[in-house]
């Protein structure tokens, strides 16, 4: 078996643009992504350890083209880091899978430390003194393990950064990675260095209804037969999880321990909600009306569930939270449940988060009526009205649900009236306004889709809602 030299020489100090080869490359780069905790990365200060042919590796690959089919005697190999990376150690590559070094694979030449503070390194082909030759189509150059420092973008979850390679200076031109030399990446979508947030974390939903119907009048949480409904309701379980990625000193991540803890933020509508509860959690704090669950001091190291519960009084209307699949409401902005975390003690990872599109909870056993999509604030002669009848015979209580377009959280209120069967009325954009806490349209060019809930025994098609838009000069028309 033939032994061959490759000497390191001065490192290159410009970087080389990244690039995926061209028509004349003469090898191939193969990698295995080396992903890491950032969290770890950032405490090490962006020194990491590259575990190449261990849990990670990049290797280059002759192709045979025709044209002598190796890497000649005295051409060049360059590595280049992503940009920003440079050498804390001396690099070194392995030829044909190994590693020699002083005076056979690998001989650093010049001052001890070649390498070392440069984006890129650059390797010559020496001719073995016993058996001659180059490195021949089918060889293979791989990176050994190597410090890296100024790794700061691995801080931040999500990094996908990829090294290059090229062969050049062989006495065929053909030999060559492109002439002139173009950098050799890996193929899409492989990348060299990723990094995340040093967990998984997974939110299955629970799933809850809120029962509009007579008895709970939206204010408890459906159960099954009338008389069966709860305060209660089980929203979902959370599990944080080691992701198992890279520690800066190139080890694989160890399972989470017990002084991981986090603080968990739900985002999601929580009107008329009394408490939230969640395992392991310390303590929990909910925004008057709408607003986040946040629960602190969370031991992560077992799933977490979380229960709301609520005020449970009749006609303090509970607010759903739609789901992308589940709702048939008219909903602006990201229904459902999202589910953020943070460190909150002696942690080895970063803050994310964790949705489950499916979880909702929805109204049943009620009229859910949307109304429209263009109510307007009232200035300059303009004014919305709503109308709305019951056709029916038994009396319902009105709410209004609104969602400006400005974005924020659904808002939700009682219209304070009990409408009659057989009866009808109207209600001005300012009345709605003041029966919807946190609700301000200020002008005719501000808009809110609107939704009216009818609670009571009335059933589908007895409850009836419409806008009408006033127009300058007291023209009235329907607005859908």
């Amino acid at each position: 078996m033939k032994k061959f030299k490759v000497v390191a020489a001065s490192a290159v100090a410009l970087s080389a643009a990244l690039a995926s080869g061209s028509a004349l490359a003469h090898g191939t780069l193969a990698v295995t992504t080396a992903k890491y905790n950032a969290a770890s990365v950032a405490a090490n200060g962006g020194l990491i350890t590259v575990p190449w042919n261990g849990s990670a590796s990049a290797t280059y690959t002759v192709n045979a083209n025709g044209a002598g089919n190796s890497l000649d005697v005295n051409s060049r190999f360059t590595v280049t880091l992503p940009t920003g990376f440079t050498f804390a150690s001396p690099p070194q590559v392995i030829v044909g899978g190994t590693l020699n070094v002083n005076g056979n694979t690998v001989t650093p030449t010049g001052a001890a430390g070649q390498g070392v503070g440069f984006n890129t390194a650059t390797f010559f082909v020496n001719q073995d003194v016993l058996n001659g030759g180059g490195i021949p189509a089918g060889g293979t150059l791989s990176l050994a393990q190597v410090s890296v420092q100024n790794a700061v973008a691995l801080e931040t979850p999500g990094a996908a950064l990829n090294i290059s390679v090229f062969s050049d200076e062989n006495s065929q031109i053909d030999n060559n990675d492109g002439n002139p030399p173009v950098p050799v990446s890996p193929p899409s979508p492989e990348v060299t260095f990723a990094s995340d947030t040093g967990v998984t974390a997974t939110f299955i939903g629970g799933g809850a209804s809120i029962d509009l119907g007579p008895g709970s009048l939206g204010s408890l949480f459906g159960n099954g037969p009338v008389g069966s409904d709860t305060t209660t309701a089980n929203i979902g379980t959370i599990t944080l999880t080691s992701s198992h990625s890279l520690s800066a000193d190139g080890t694989m991540a160890e399972a989470l321990a017990t002084t991981d803890t986090a603080t968990l933020t739900i985002g999601g509508f929580f009107n008329a909600i009394a408490s939230g509860t969640a395992t392991g959690a310390n303590t929990v704090t909910i925004a008057p009306n709408a607003g986040n669950l946040v629960f602190t001091d969370v031991d992560v190291t077992a799933p977490i569930v979380v229960t709301l519960t609520a005020l449970g009084t009749p006609g303090t209307l509970l607010q759903q939270n739609p789901s992308s699949t589940g709702s048939t409401l008219p909903v602006r902005g990201t229904p459902g449940f999202v589910v953020n975390f943070a460190p909150t003690g002696a942690e080895d990872f970063l803050a994310g988060n964790a949705t489950d599109a499916t979880d909702s909870i929805v109204y049943t056993n009620g009229v859910a009526i949307p109304v429209t999509n263009f109510l307007t604030g009232t200035d300059a002669g303009y004014t919305s009205i709503l109308r709305v009848n019951n056709a029916g015979t038994s009396p319902v209580q009105l709410f209004a649900l609104v969602q400006p377009y400005s974005g924020g959280p659904q808002l939700v209120g009682s219209l304070n009236t009990t409408l009659g069967g057989g009866t009808g009325t109207i209600f001005f954009e300012p009345t709605i306004e003041g029966d919807i806490p946190g609700f301000h349209l200020a002008n005719s060019g501000q808009r809110a889709t609107l939704t009216v809930i009818a609670v009571g025994e009335a059933a589908a098609g007895q409850v009836a809602a419409s806008d009408l838009l006033v127009n300058p000069g007291g023209v009235v028309v329907n607005v859908n």
